[in-house]
């Protein structure tokens, strides 16, 4: 397959924007650094993305202040996933909409702000504005939760290939499960979240194609850049080719990168 991964206005559905210099949460268990709107653009030139969204990082808890001066700064095209608790002011979720927040960020893997038991409470809050949530949690926990998951009334957007573990096949079949009901989707991002020893990826890339073959209709691609978990990170030029090798065809492959975003971020 040669057609130019962006030539059909692909989207990034994951990455960050982090500054040295904002306040992080007591509990963070990343260190924060410079990572800004311009380093962005440059890790990702050449590659002709057209819009992507910008997702809020753990260290920040629910101050928006570093996304929404990014998410400005990005322009027209962008769109950002944030993070709130129960008690979020609807008014100001409104602002948020009109700036391009469109969605709510739980993370159960890094220490956050947000406790997964607070996610049908997040759904009501987000519905009508046709906003959808996100998850960060191990595979290994999705059963536990299926229920709540299954209820929740508004899309659900499971975060890296849903953190299965390689040689545990209870998790795929976990992901796969919760995968069959029609408002959850999952971010083909972060292989090397789970596949720490393989750098070939074969485990994450066997997560995809079955996830691919299920239905390849609620499925995106997060480069998640600026790769803050990793000491070694990823060149992007092998991130695009995991997702090509993936998509195996050029169908499905614009449709993982521009079409599905754009309905679900739109």
């Amino acid at each position: 397959m040669t057609t130019n991964i962006a030539s059909s206005g692909a989207w990034d559905c994951h990455f960050h924007i982090l500054d040295a210099a904002a306040p992080v949460v007591a509990n963070a268990v990343i260190a924060n650094r410079s990572a800004s709107c311009n380093d962005y653009r440059a890790a990702t030139a050449g590659l002709g993305l057209t819009g992507g969204v910008l997702v809020q990082p753990s260290l920040y808890g629910c101050d928006h202040t570093v996304l929404l001066r990014a998410l400005a700064e990005l322009g027209a095209g962008y769109r950002a996933t944030g993070v709130i608790t129960p008690d979020a002011d609807p008014a100001t979720l409104l602002q948020w909409h009109a700036a391009g927040m469109r969605g709510m960020r739980f993370n159960q893997v890094q220490s956050g702000a947000t406790l997964i038991e607070d996610m049908p409470k997040t759904a009501e809050l987000v519905r009508d504005m046709g906003w959808s949530l996100e998850l960060h949690l191990p595979a290994s926990e999705l059963s536990c939760h299926h229920e709540m998951l299954a209820d929740l009334g508004v899309p659900l957007v499971l975060n890296h290939l849903g953190r299965c573990r390689p040689d545990h096949d209870e998790d795929l079949e976990a992901l796969l499960r919760l995968y069959e009901l029609p408002h959850v989707w999952v971010k083909l991002s972060g292989p090397y979240h789970e596949d720490v020893r393989d750098l070939s990826w074969a485990h994450s890339l066997d997560v995809a194609k079955r996830l691919i073959t299920a239905d390849s209709s609620r499925l995106v691609w997060g480069s998640d850049w600026p790769h803050v978990t990793e000491s070694n990170p990823p060149a992007l030029s092998k991130l695009l080719a995991f997702i090509q090798t993936a998509a195996g065809d050029e169908t499905i492959l614009r449709r993982i990168m521009s079409e599905n975003p754009q309905r679900l971020y739109r």
